[in-house]
């Protein structure tokens, strides 16, 4: 039997770096996935799980916007459009039991400040993490991880592994067997060659890709806070997790769900010779 998070953060703290030209106008999270705003999608996701409080913890460059989002989000939001429009809209709001707050990230920037600053808005340290640019159109996602996880153990999500995905993802090697195993280690996005190595090493049914969904703890993020607080660069979530599961369970979860990387450049055309007749 599982213990429901309090709530859950979602973090919205960066900037879209990867796709500069751009997310300088408009957020990642509010790129559209099935022509609707990829957050949209994640608060969703959130709200099949339900649990009820959702926080949002977005960077400070996008606080206009964010004003723009809480109206579209507000419980008449819906009854407003409709008036406006003069016309229905197809589709109910599914986020009207979850209450979404948006705080603007405090502190250095990396997922962990996103994680710290939300726990702390939502008072709890039992809470799961989203990150706003890992998309599930399904909305099956963190369903899957609260439902298998184990009691008062961190969990992360992942994905079976893929050597072509591996060097944009954490590659997580594995003790046990069955759907729910232990981390032993993580590899922070490995060049190709590394990737092609740990597969050797180590099997590629003992390695996962890590998605973007983790089950916080009062323990890993006690963890968490000082490793933020030691180190003189970006203190990133993948490494406190690694370092975090050398001497504590770490529960992986696999799932099959299809993501979508909001923040991904968009593939690049090809040139293509015109055609002239000879």
């Amino acid at each position: 039997m599982t213990t429901k998070p309090a709530g859950v953060v979602i973090a919205a703290g960066g900037l879209g770096t990867r796709v500069n030209g751009w997310s300088r106008f408009l957020p990642k999270e509010f790129r559209p996935v099935g022509g609707r705003p990829g957050l949209l999608h994640v608060l969703t996701e959130a709200a099949a799980t339900g649990i009820r409080h959702a926080v949002v913890v977005h960077h400070p460059y996008y606080t206009p916007f964010i004003d723009w989002a809480r109206q579209t989000l507000a419980p008449d939001a819906l009854a407003h459009y409709q008036e406006l429009a003069q016309q229905p809209v197809s589709f109910p709001p599914p986020t009207e039991d979850l209450q979404v707050d948006f705080i603007a990230q405090r502190g250095r920037y990396a997922d962990i400040t996103s994680a710290l600053n939300g726990s702390q808005h939502l008072r709890s340290a039992n809470v799961c993490l989203l990150f706003s640019d890992n998309v599930d159109p399904g909305h099956t996602a963190l369903s899957e991880l609260v439902g298998a996880a184990t009691p008062h153990t961190p969990a992360v999500l992942v994905s079976p592994f893929d050597i072509r995905s591996a060097t944009s993802h954490g590659v997580i090697i594995c003790t046990g067997t069955g759907p729910i195993r232990a981390m032993a280690a993580l590899v922070e996005k490995p060049d190709p060659l590394h990737a092609q190595q740990l597969a050797a090493d180590h099997g590629p049914d003992n390695l996962r890709l890590l998605l973007g969904r983790v089950r916080l703890t009062p323990g890993l993020l006690r963890y968490m806070s000082a490793a933020a607080r030691q180190t003189t660069t970006e203190p990133r979530l993948s490494l406190a997790l690694a370092a975090y599961a050398r001497h504590h369970r770490v529960d992986v979860v696999t799932s099959n769900t299809p993501m979508v990387d909001l923040g991904a450049p968009e593939p690049t055309q090809s040139h293509v010779t015109p055609y002239r007749a000879r």
